[in-house]
């Protein structure tokens, strides 16, 4: 009888140490990262179609690196800055949309997955259409202070825009 209650009383104890999260914690948890990681990249296309490079800027890693199909890499906050810029003042009046895909985060990392497209004013119409339309995906990597930034940018030009 000893020899029992002791077995039991010593699986309460592990078990007490063991706390398991349940899993509505878990969900609430991704999904809390979940939400920061597409505002990330919000406030980036926000802050880029306001013409804030510098404040587009700090939603980056300082070793960023871009690639885009049938285009240069872009290594770096530097080569990104010029980047903007350049393609800033060739497009003055145009602004990015964007569509969120899907978002997963995995440890320390978010895969947004985005369709999007480069909008211009078109003369004859007044309205914003697509001038480039594009399925990208941009890793986010956690910061230690639990904020996220954008630390590469894959992007392949699509050719028709399907509108959600």
């Amino acid at each position: 009888m000893r020899y029992t209650f002791l077995i039991l009383s010593i699986l309460i104890i592990i078990s007490a140490c063991t706390k398991e999260v349940p899993e509505n914690e878990k969900k609430l948890s991704k999904s809390l990262e979940e939400k920061y990681a597409r505002e990330t990249v919000e406030n980036f296309i926000s802050a880029y179609n306001s013409n804030e490079i510098e404040k587009a800027l700090s939603f980056f890693e300082t070793n960023y690196k871009g690639i885009i199909t049938d285009s240069d890499d872009i290594a770096g906050l530097d080569a990104l800055r010029d980047d903007l810029i350049h393609y800033r003042k060739q497009y003055p009046d145009g602004k990015w949309e964007i569509i969120f895909d899907e978002i997963l985060i995995s440890g320390e990392l978010a895969y947004v997955f985005t369709s999007g497209s480069f909008l211009m004013l078109d003369p004859i119409e007044r309205k914003m259409n697509p001038i480039y339309s594009e399925r990208a995906i941009r890793i986010l990597k956690k910061q230690k202070n639990g904020s996220w930034k954008i630390y590469r940018y894959l992007a392949t030009p699509m050719f028709s825009y399907d509108q959600k």
